[in-house]
């Protein structure tokens, strides 16, 4: 009697340890950086453009013709998406009737979170469209500048037509439409629609399409969580805390070699309940738990 009571005990843990295992809820921080990123950068290319139209800024935002640059105090009246730093945004920029590129410091504005420091991006294209009533944008993860940066990236002074030209080009590249695809690509694609209100830099509806990582994130279990986006929307005016439509992929892959061992995904939806929420549609792997629940972003 006792040796099976044992036996019972011993299935018993492991069972639970192997429900443990596959219970885990989805990693999301590779997602959260890239749509904190995606709402920083489609804010500022909105505030870029009314510049390019000759629109009279907000109070806490400053144009410096002379230098070309963009002065943005960001605080709590002024914030940023998905944000609730306060500090201090510069922006460069470059234009001509073919589009234009903007580059980006933020100063004393912790845009991720925890241990990574994002310092700015560098030689962001943009482009308006007006057959589709909006702004495209794009960037690559090699784009994102980490750590410590220097000012230099805010003199375009250097950047020849060459450069100028085949940054804009890259606009032309097809869009993801797959998460699957999209989540290994490095690049995202941002398209803004202003709402006929071109300085109210919160009602506009930005869609996020694309995916990757921003900067490297390690899952509980040792692997690399990688994350995509498709038909992302975010309206800030009407929900300060997460998304109100489209569907994100948080992927978590074994670290080294080919072909990549997928450890767990989550297919997550984004709906307009504004309650800091996405819902998992899918997850398998040690994911496999949360199928049908809901999960917080913590986005600010």
């Amino acid at each position: 009697m006792i040796k099976r009571l044992s036996l019972f005990l011993a299935i018993l843990t492991c069972s639970c340890h192997i429900a443990d295992e596959y219970n885990q809820k989805p990693e999301i921080e590779s997602l959260r950086q890239g749509l904190k990123t995606s709402a920083a950068i489609g804010y500022c290319v909105s505030v870029v453009n009314a510049v390019v139209k000759g629109y009279t800024l907000p109070s806490n935002m400053v144009y410096d013709s002379n230098l070309g640059l963009i002065y943005i105090n960001v605080d709590q009246s002024h914030p940023l998406p998905f944000n609730s730093n306060v500090g201090d945004i510069v922006i460069a920029f470059s234009h001509n009737t073919s589009g234009g590129i903007m580059a980006i410091s933020f100063a004393n504005i912790d845009i991720l979170g925890g241990s990574i420091k994002l310092y700015g991006l560098n030689l962001v294209p943009f482009i308006e469209r007006p057959e589709e009533n909006d702004i495209l944008a794009m960037f690559f993860k090699q784009d994102v500048i980490m750590g410590s940066g220097s000012d230099t990236i805010l003199d375009l002074s250097r950047i020849d037509n060459l450069l100028f030209n085949s940054r804009i080009e890259e606009l032309n590249n097809e869009q993801p439409s797959d998460v699957f695809v999209a989540v290994k690509q490095n690049v995202w694609f941002l398209s803004v629609k202003q709402n006929l209100t071109p300085t109210n830099f919160y009602d506009d509806l930005l869609t996020i399409n694309g995916g990757g990582q921003i900067a490297e994130v390690k899952g509980s279990s040792g692997g690399i969580i990688y994350h995509a986006m498709i038909n992302t929307e975010v309206n800030y005016s009407e929900c300060t805390l997460n998304p109100i439509d489209g569907y994100a992929l948080s992927q978590n892959f074994k670290v080294g070699g080919e072909p990549y061992i997928d450890l767990g995904n989550s297919l997550l939806s984004f709906r307009n309940t504004c309650d800091g929420k996405a819902y998992v549609e899918l997850s398998t792997g040690k994911y496999v738990g949360y199928n049908g629940k809901n999960i917080s972003l913590n986005l600010q």
